[in-house]
């Protein structure tokens, strides 16, 4: 694969279900612990000593890959006041300090327990990592930091939020609940050792922002990169929609703390880079096998049915057409693809519609389908779409929520104390990210350069790259 890794990263990465398969039997270890176990002081130590393992060895699993055991056992080490003694400090600050100032120190310790095993991760990961010859100590250390900072606010899933998700799915029977919680456990193990293989991806990229911000760079997209991009991508894309969906929509903004904006934030950035890779990915696969899949592309954003997706990029041969004809055949493809999306986002809305009693229907789904399809048109032809549709769709659809945001009507400071200061602001700002996310994927999976700036000759120099 042309994936970028080093050395290191590839032993780290090439054994990495390993360590999948222990991550997921030890959450689902702890929630039978949890759920069904006696409630002792021992039994408490014991699940905490399972979750400090499974959350330390993360970070330690790099070093322990590449025989560097030491380094990896310090780290884990160094993690073990923050998920083994934590809840143990504020009873004994209560008791043995008389003043009123133990839940700050508390905090402090906290805050120091949390940080100084990711600092020793930093230090000890980009020692043994190379980085470009023209970016400072200072910058390269604040760079790392950072991304060290978010790979531990977004490497994992809240399982709530998927067992909210599924929970239509459930009956009241606890062993289907649990065959349900396992399964649950098993994806959020699939997303933290794709997450963590991304850090490694992206880990190489941080210290450009266009390298950042394009995590994939144009070259031909062989089966086997398609095949590892996609299972890579596609759990962290599709779990971090699941997690922010449920921040933007039920997250109490009145009771926000510092940890909820930072794992906010940090999933944000996430889901910006990994939506921008997986669209990046399916286009240039299409570019790659001189095929125009359209509508069939964006199958690849639903769960299961994007398997039908998947499969087709993967194993389709590549066309045995010439560029020129694979290009003349563009325009016509695009149109027979839009009529077919158009037509099953009709038939969607108009069943959702008439599914309703004639008395709670509303002009919502129609209003929706003509905002949806105006939408994909114009991203199915236009670069500039994804700058302008996405944010103009939430405006539209979400005016009145909107203007009631902007009310200035009871002053400046009531709007910066009930809406700022509340951190209402990250939740449209989280609901901005998501729509631009799936509109660039949509875009990627309709546009080509070519239905723009009609330069044949440019665009078949273009696609002799992916080739």
């Amino acid at each position: 694969m042309n994936l970028l890794f080093t050395n290191n990263q590839k032993k780290a990465v090439e054994s990495i279900w390993i360590l999948g398969v222990i991550i997921a039997f030890l959450q689902i270890s702890c929630y039978f612990m949890n759920s069904y176990g006696p409630d002792n002081t021992t039994y408490d130590y014991l699940w905490k000593l399972q979750n400090w393992f499974l959350q330390s060895l993360i970070f330690a699993w790099y070093f322990y890959k590449n025989k560097k055991t030491a380094q990896g056992f310090i780290i884990q080490l160094l993690f073990l006041p923050y998920y083994i003694f934590k809840k143990d400090w504020s009873s004994y600050l209560d008791y043995h300090l008389d003043f009123d100032r133990s839940a700050l120190i508390y905090q402090s310790i906290n805050i120091v327990s949390f940080v100084l095993p990711l600092l020793a991760f930093c230090v000890f990961y980009f020692k043994n990592e190379t980085k470009p010859s023209n970016v400072s100590k200072i910058k390269g250390i604040l760079i790392q930091f950072v991304v060290t900072l978010i790979l531990s606010f977004t490497i994992s899933s809240d399982p709530d939020s998927l067992y909210s998700f599924i929970g239509s799915l459930t009956t009241s029977s606890l062993y289907v609940k649990d065959a349900f919680v396992c399964l649950i456990f098993i994806l959020i193990s699939l997303k933290m050792i794709a997450v963590l293989t991304g850090f490694f991806y992206l880990s190489n990229r941080i210290y450009s922002a266009n390298q950042t911000i394009n995590p994939l760079d144009e070259q031909p997209i062989s089966s086997d990169l398609f095949k590892w991009g996609f299972l890579i991508s596609y759990p962290i894309l599709f779990l971090s929609i699941v997690d922010m969906s449920k921040s933007v929509f039920t997250m109490a903004f009145s009771t926000i703390n510092t940890h909820d904006i930072l794992y906010m934030l940090g999933n944000l950035i996430v889901l910006f880079i990994c939506g921008r890779f997986f669209g990046s990915l399916i286009q240039f696969r299409n570019f790659s096998l001189k095929r125009y899949f359209g509508v069939v592309n964006t199958l690849s954003l639903l769960p299961l049915l994007n398997l039908g997706a998947f499969f087709t990029l993967l194993y389709y041969k590549k066309s045995p057409v010439s560029i020129t004809e694979y290009k003349d055949k563009l325009k016509p493809n695009r149109n027979i693809h839009l009529i077919i999306y158009c037509s099953l986002l009709t038939l969607y809305y108009l069943y959702n519609y008439f599914s309703k009693p004639a008395d709670y229907r509303t002009f919502e789904p129609l209003y929706k389908l003509l905002v949806f399809g105006v939408s994909i048109i114009v991203l199915a032809r236009f670069k500039w779409s994804t700058k302008v549709i996405p944010f103009l769709a939430v405006i539209i659809l979400y005016f009145s929520d909107i203007k009631d945001f902007f009310d200035f009507g009871n002053g400046l400071w009531p709007f910066f104390k009930d809406k700022v200061f509340s951190f209402l602001w990250l939740g449209t700002l989280a609901t901005f990210i998501l729509y631009y996310i799936v509109d660039y994927i949509l875009h990627k999976c309709f546009y080509t350069a070519y239905f723009e700036e009609h330069n044949p000759d440019k665009f078949e120099a273009y696609i002799e790259k992916f080739q």
